[in-house]
């Protein structure tokens, strides 16, 4: 028993029974139980507030899933939701999923029009919701979508065409009696029944962010969402809860079906707003106004908030809790604690899996350890295994592997990756890398493709960023490999300043506190190279796209096209 209790396994045992239920009937019981509580606030970068109580949506909601049955929407088609963060966006999500359908999230992007036919292909899609947003701002790429899909119009109407529905009238050609939201909702279709719909059937298709390659699909259930342990507030629901959450609808930290299933207020805004850091002191006076007690905010949204004025903070205000994911933070982050708000909380979660685990961080003066999320959520276990998928003891690194009921089905699609990314115990290959410590707690080192080779030696960079993050003239930093003739690749920092720095300050920074001596290769982590950008790319998630950032980087440095292929 004492060998068992060192291997690198955590569980956390649910503090309640699983719910099992769906999705539609938590929204149905939110509208019975507090009919008039706002579920949703929509603010926009004009200060106009809008919202949606329990009653409105599920009214709605329902209504238009009544409405997607008359053209011939089945229980288990799959529909297609384009569209930004906006309330009608909410209401076409739970009326899909009211019809019995599955909902498939599309993030609308440059490569969106080039991906999206496979996607369809891929899913059987029958219909089609779209959004262009309140300012039409979506309107060119909802355009370019239509030119390059096989849709009905109104003139072409044959039902292998895609249906189309438009959830606020659009002025293009071709689709001029397309039905749009508001049509809708003047029809009567009180008598149209709705399947009946349990908690094992297809739910969500979340997409991943493809930061590691081609995005996949990963198909959830009403009971993968209904179980998942994943909050960011307290453990125990509370409707006084308000909770500022501006990320994508379509990414799993963002679906407004966890605001459902919690039952909490949840103010948002287009995420556009944040990732731009002049609105900072926007957002600060909207988290005010709306008298919101905690926030989701990812690092960059924290580090300009402790870029603004002291002043800004003089009033009292302050969250009860933000909580921050994606990217490893460090002291710095945790220096809004006390400032503008009372605690933190580090989320670690993944697409397929939602939370997996977190850390509640109460006392800033405390050091923050690198990589430490803390435990599992309630009902997942977690452990550490090595290539050969053996568990290790606590301490030593390896691959992390997940198992709860709120993991993913499948990947739509390809039935060979998600053979891969199972194990035949049902553990989830996450790819990441970690260790469980000798007190219990998950350390994330970073993922297993990033890993830099580097001679003989893995290298993985989210420690080296930790470090470099602590150099308060860096605003931000990216390690990225790059080919190396002899070593195969070599460490190569990119990084924004916040103020004046020179490169020979960087790599001084990395020689005082960078281990070089007695090392395997003499080289420790030591970096070969050092590069400064003005701003890095991102990708739709706020996360520095580390794919163009080394393409960049290889550029720069004149690698040659010889070195490129050997990488």
């Amino acid at each position: 028993m004492d060998n068992e209790s060192q291997l690198g396994y955590l569980h956390t045992l649910p503090v309640e029974p699983y719910k099992y239920t769906t999705v539609t009937r938590a929204a149905k019981e939110n509208a019975l139980l507090r009919p008039k509580q706002e579920i949703f606030i929509l603010r926009d970068a004009g200060g106009t507030r809008s919202s949606l109580t329990n009653a409105s949506l599920y009214q709605q909601a329902e209504h238009l899933a009544r409405y997607l049955v008359t053209r011939g929407v089945k229980k288990g088609d799959v529909v297609a939701l384009v569209g930004p963060n906006t309330l009608e966006m909410i209401i076409g999500m739970l009326g899909i999923m009211t019809a019995g359908a599955v909902v498939l999230n599309i993030t609308i992007s440059t490569k969106t029009v080039v991906d999206l036919k496979d996607k369809l292909c891929l899913t059987n899609v029958k219909c089609m919701l779209l959004d262009c947003g309140s300012d039409n701002n979506l309107f060119l790429p909802i355009k370019a979508i239509l030119q390059h899909c096989n849709v009905q119009t109104d003139s072409v109407k044959e039902a292998d065409r895609l249906k189309l529905i438009f959830m606020r009238k659009m002025d293009i050609k071709d689709f001029q009696n397309t039905d749009t939201f508001e049509t809708i909702q003047l029809k009567k279709l009180d008598q149209v029944d709705l399947p009946y719909i349990f908690p094992e059937d297809n739910a969500l298709i979340f997409m991943t962010s493809g930061s590691t390659g081609k995005p996949k699909m990963a198909l959830h259930s009403h009971f993968s969402l209904t179980s998942t342990p994943f909050f960011i507030t307290d453990l125990q629901v509370d409707y006084g809860v308000i909770v500022y959450n501006d990320r994508p609808f379509a990414w799993s930290g963002g679906s407004p079906v966890f605001t459902i299933l919690r039952g909490e207020t949840r103010v948002l805004m287009n995420a556009y707003i944040t990732m731009n850091s002049q609105n900072t002191d926007f957002l600060w006076g909207i988290l005010k106004e709306e008298k919101c007690t905690h926030a989701l905010l990812l690092p960059f949204a924290i580090q300009d908030l402790l870029g603004l004025p002291k002043t800004a903070t003089v009033d009292g205000y302050k969250l009860q809790q933000v909580a921050t994911g994606g990217q490893m933070i460090n002291d710095f982050h945790t220096g809004i604690m006390g400032q503008f708000c009372h605690r933190m909380m580090i989320v670690y979660g993944s697409t397929e899996a939602t939370g997996i685990a977190m850390k509640v961080l109460l006392d800033r003066t405390k050091p923050l350890d690198a990589g430490d999320v803390g435990h599992p959520y309630p009902g997942v276990e977690v452990r550490v295994v090595d290539p050969e998928e053996i568990p290790v003891k606590r301490g030593v690194t390896g691959q992390i592997q997940i198992r709860s009921t709120q993991l993913m089905k499948e990947y739509v699609g390809n039935l060979e990756l998600t053979k891969e990314a199972f194990t035949d115990g049902r553990w989830f290959r996450t790819s990441d890398i970690g260790k469980i410590s000798s007190d219990g707690r998950m350390i994330l080192l970073g993922r297993e493709v990033d890993a830099i080779s580097r001679g003989t030696r893995k290298i993985y960079p989210g420690m080296l960023e930790f470090l470099l993050k602590g150099f308060k003239q860096i605003k931000e930093v990216c390690i990225v490999p790059v080919p190396d003739k002899r070593l195969y690749e070599e460490i190569c920092v990119c990084f924004v300043p916040s103020g004046p720095l020179t490169l020979a300050d960087v790599q001084q920074y990395c020689k005082e506190n960078l281990f070089t001596e007695n090392t395997v290769d003499g080289l420790g982590e030591m970096p070969s190279y050092f590069l400064q950008f003005e701003a890095f790319p991102k990708l739709g998630n706020g996360k520095p796209d580390k794919k163009a950032i080394r393409l960049d980087a290889v550029f720069r440095l004149n690698l040659t096209r010889e070195d490129e292929r050997n990488n």
